[in-house]
């Protein structure tokens, strides 16, 4: 029963932060506190609200208690620790992909004071690539192991977030980017869509990659850029 309340709890209190899952019936608790507990969560719904309720926790105040400490976040250890690094670390990525630049710096300088300067860019450097690449994400775990999608985490970020910071130029061309990037997660693999993004940036590729672009990633734009089929798909969705 105390299980089952605890969550009923959580679940009020990540309302109180943008993350409604059920309607808030209590008081919010102090961010940190909140995002404590959704750290020691096994459900991947939950913890996929961990940079929704960051960034309402940074929106609202100047400084939280973790920008404070010498060593924030020192309390944790073991599976919590790993998981605050991580989900640390996706929050800043998800913060500079929707241009929230403020909230990019107090989330790298909080994951810096927190592990160290070396740390810190070991864990940036293992997340960026299946960050940007939409791909899955293990999170470890000594019962089993809890795996976070990052197409979900970029949705629910979208949803959750921006969609409800209004309007205006620079928020549309934010949407444009995600949902464009997502088109391309439903057509082209993660390897395609690498070998995508070198040729738009014009960086030179293996004899290897060239081939495999060439017999599988170019017939495929070929069958997207023909205007028959183009027209064919309007006519049906």
């Amino acid at each position: 029963m105390k299980n089952a309340d605890n969550k009923r709890a959580l679940m009020d209190q990540l309302a109180q932060y943008g993350y409604a899952l059920s309607v808030p019936g209590t008081p919010a608790a102090a961010p940190e506190k909140v995002l404590e507990a959704l750290l020691k969560q096994e459900d991947t719904r939950l913890l996929e609200g961990f940079p929704v309720v960051l960034a309402n926790a940074l929106s609202q105040k100047s400084a939280l208690e973790w920008e404070k400490n010498t060593r924030p976040g020192g309390a944790f250890s073991g599976k919590v620790r790993d998981r605050f690094g991580v989900l640390l670390g996706l929050s800043a990525l998800l913060f500079e992909l929707f241009g929230m630049k403020e909230h990019h710096k107090r989330a790298m300088k909080l994951l810096s004071r927190c592990f160290g300067t070396t740390e810190e860019k070991k864990l940036m450097d293992l997340l960026t690539g299946p960050f940007s690449r939409s791909e899955n994400l293990d999170l470890e775990s000594k019962g089993g192991s809890v795996e976070l999608s990052n197409e979900r985490l970029k949705n629910t970020f979208r949803n959750y977030v921006v969609h409800q910071a209004g309007s205006g130029k620079e928020l549309e061309e934010q949407k444009n980017a995600l949902e464009f990037e997502l088109l391309l997660s439903s057509l082209f693999t993660a390897r395609q869509k690498e070998l995508l993004q070198k040729r738009l940036a014009g960086k030179p590729m293996t004899k290897t990659e060239r081939e495999y672009y060439s017999r599988v990633v170019k017939k495929r734009l070929n069958a997207l850029a023909d205007p028959r089929l183009h027209q064919m798909a309007c006519s049906l969705v």
